[in-house]
């Protein structure tokens, strides 16, 4: 079952007590808070081979489960956020973890849970069975409400995957290959959270996880750069360039990297935007440099890499 849903046809008015009665509906103890009078949002929701997968897209909103906050057992399901576009801070069991795009986290569906996202956001969502996910990761109630980033590759071969499997959501395929392809889906998660270490909240990694946060914030703008970012986080650019040495990279290719990783993310999501304007809304100066980045990180030119993916 495949399905798109939208606000569009209601009065703005009507459009935040529609969209709760529908999020409520889907995810038990679900609601959201948001400007009425500027609210607007999009679900798509697909049952793939007995997982549930949602794409949420909406205005600035404040989207809360179990608002009570009435612990509940976890032995049920977990639930992966990947956050495709805008940015979020989520609570969880206490903690408090800053999203940009690409970044990945994991709910625990029966416990309290809270995205403050403070922009126009999209977030790929599927459901898992804990037990599933406990075969493969025997530590992964220690994984709730963590941050994988997205510059790890294993993040971004997930959203790949996820991407093209919703491209293909109304294809017409035997029950058997999507049910191949929710196994795959479900493998590549687990992987992904198998390789996560706790070496990720060291200090440089911190460091990093904000030098990061500053770039998705300003990706669009053509004079980012390593100076600007340590003027935003008041640091020394010394140790920014430390923390980025320590990583194996560099300020500046870690900005063309999160630039380039961004175009790729949009090329897939928005096929009717041209590459040319995604290009300039990604910080590139024009659409020739765009294209010889992208062909050196991607090893296609973004057109080809748009039909392939």
């Amino acid at each position: 079952m495949f399905e798109v849903i939208s606000t569009r046809q209601f009065d703005p008015m009507e459009r935040l007590d529609y969209w709760n009665d529908l999020i409520g509906s889907t995810y038990r103890g679900m609601t959201v808070d948001s400007d009425p009078s500027r609210f607007n949002a999009k679900l798509a929701v697909w049952e793939l081979a007995g997982l549930r997968m949602v794409r949420p897209s909406s205005a600035p909103a404040v989207i809360r489960r179990h608002a009570n906050r009435a612990t509940r057992p976890t032995d049920q399901s977990l639930v992966i956020h990947l956050l495709t576009r805008g940015r979020a801070l989520l609570e969880q069991r206490g903690r408090r973890v800053e999203l940009a795009e690409g970044d990945m986290v994991m709910c625990a569906a029966e416990e309290f849970y809270c995205f403050d996202a403070d922009r126009q956001h999209e977030m790929m969502v599927v459901e898992f069975d804990r037990a599933m996910l406990a075969a493969r990761v025997p530590q992964i109630d220690e994984l709730v409400a963590h941050k994988v980033s997205g510059q790890l590759p294993g993040t971004r071969l997930v959203q790949r995957y996820m991407s093209s499997l919703w491209q293909e959501a109304s294809a017409d395929m035997p029950p058997s290959h999507w049910q191949m392809h929710a196994t795959i889906l479900g493998d590549m998660i687990a992987a992904c959270l198998e390789g996560y270490t706790s070496n990720t909240e060291a200090p440089g990694n911190r460091t990093l996880a904000q030098v990061e946060s500053v770039i998705a914030e300003h990706i669009g703008d053509f004079d980012l750069g390593p100076s600007r970012i340590a003027a935003e986080l008041g640091l020394p650019l010394r140790t920014l360039q430390a923390a980025t040495a320590s990583a194996g990279v560099t300020l500046g290719r870690m900005i063309m990297q999160r630039r380039l990783h961004h175009a790729a993310r949009r090329l897939l999501a928005e096929p009717q935007t041209t590459v040319t304007e995604i290009a300039l809304e990604c910080g590139f100066a024009d659409s020739a440099h765009f294209a010889r980045r992208f062909q050196q990180m991607f090893g296609s030119a973004p057109s080809r890499y748009r039909v392939l993916n």
